[in-house]
């Protein structure tokens, strides 16, 4: 198959984006070629049958100049061979442009969509292509026939449990992910305030940057709030990290914290599951997720203070229980979430619909 891939970033680097080059890559090993084009490149770090190409939005093309690149290297892409089908990850506005282009030369479009927002580009999206796949229920809230719901993509050789655990390892509690109000880091200050006042003796590292002017208002906010309860030698702001640094991040402790009450599974959560963390998370995906596997004491109910009592709970367990309870946590990403299984899934959702327009020619 030779598949056309749409999505906002290639950089092997990135930390938010860092994970599509793994995506595209996985799904390569499966491809003849994938021609990928992508809002902005970076570190491209792909396989040999794979194409990169950018529309410039790290030199700073306009909007209207990205426009006029986008149909110029489809049609570039399109003269030097053959497309089978196309895959949208997380592009909605690239399919509503391409449509036209796609319903003349009979070629199947797919699109990833995994988030809770809805907008009038992903309904004109969801409206023109020919088949929608998400992550959980919760990541695709329009109703549709199309929609085919086939789990989040880890990739298991990436995410690993550490091979030691160091000495700060099960008194150290950590987050990963940008510093915005949503992710309410507030309350994890305040639950590791409470749990020391009680006699735990925890730290908190946050792994994650301010992106907006309001989430840098936020991150100062929090240092005061850190210095006020007088954890500043106890609570941490590590920075951003690059995809590729992530996992060590996620090795700094036993337990991931995820308070942002978003409905499509935040993949931090997985990728600390596969890493040997045990999460305490108030996603209501992830809520599903404890609930189908009877763990629902891992979600919190509302404030602080249930969190500090999620947190406890965890820890008193014994070691053998903590490191049994972890073990699970990766086997539910091997068993869901894995990328070469979602890659295979998503491969079949291609082909099925790439031989139905052969047929139908």
């Amino acid at each position: 198959m030779n598949l056309l891939l749409f999505n906002l970033a290639m950089d092997a680097d990135d930390s938010v984006h860092g994970h599509t080059t793994e995506w595209t890559n996985a799904l390569a090993s499966r491809c003849e070629s994938v021609s990928v084009i992508t809002m902005r490149a970076g570190r491209i770090a792909v396989a040999d049958n794979v194409r990169v190409h950018s529309l410039g939005k790290e030199h700073g093309l306009s909007e209207p100049g990205r426009l006029r690149r986008f149909y110029s290297l489809v049609r570039g892409i399109m003269r030097t061979r053959r497309i089978d089908a196309c895959f949208a990850h997380m592009a909605p506005l690239f399919t509503v442009l391409f449509a036209p282009v796609a319903k003349r030369s009979g070629i199947p479009v797919v699109l990833w969509y995994a988030h809770t927002s809805v907008t009038p580009t992903l309904r004109l999206a969801h409206a023109l292509a020919d088949r929608c796949l998400t992550s959980t229920p919760a990541g695709f809230r329009i109703p549709s026939e199309k929609l085919f719901v086939v789990g989040q993509g880890v990739d298991l050789d990436h995410f690993r449990p550490p091979a030691g655990n160091g000495p700060l390892y099960d008194r150290t509690v950590l987050t990963v992910g940008r510093i915005t109000p949503v992710k309410r880091l507030e309350e994890m200050i305040d639950a590791i305030g409470i749990l020391r006042d009680g006699g735990m003796d925890l730290d908190l590292k946050l792994f994650g940057a301010p992106f907006a002017p309001d989430d840098r208002r936020y991150e100062s906010s929090l240092r005061e709030r850190s210095a006020s309860h007088d954890l500043t030698s106890h609570v941490s702001f590590e920075g951003a990290v690059s995809f590729h640094e992530v996992q060590t991040a996620y090795h700094a402790g036993g337990l991931f914290l995820n308070l942002s009450e978003t409905g499509s599974i935040d993949k931090a959560i997985l990728e600390s599951m596969a890493s040997g963390c045990i999460p305490v998370s108030r996603n209501s995906s992830f809520r599903e997720v404890a609930r189908e596997n009877g763990l629902a004491w891992l979600v919190p109910g509302p404030g602080p203070g249930e969190v500090a009592e999620r947190i406890a709970e965890v820890l008193r367990r014994p070691e053998d229980e903590r490191a049994a309870l972890a073990g699970r946590m990766r086997e539910i990403v091997a068993s869901d979430h894995s990328l070469d299984r979602l890659s295979e899934v998503i491969v079949g959702h291609l082909g099925e619909l790439s031989e139905r327009a052969g047929a139908a020619q």
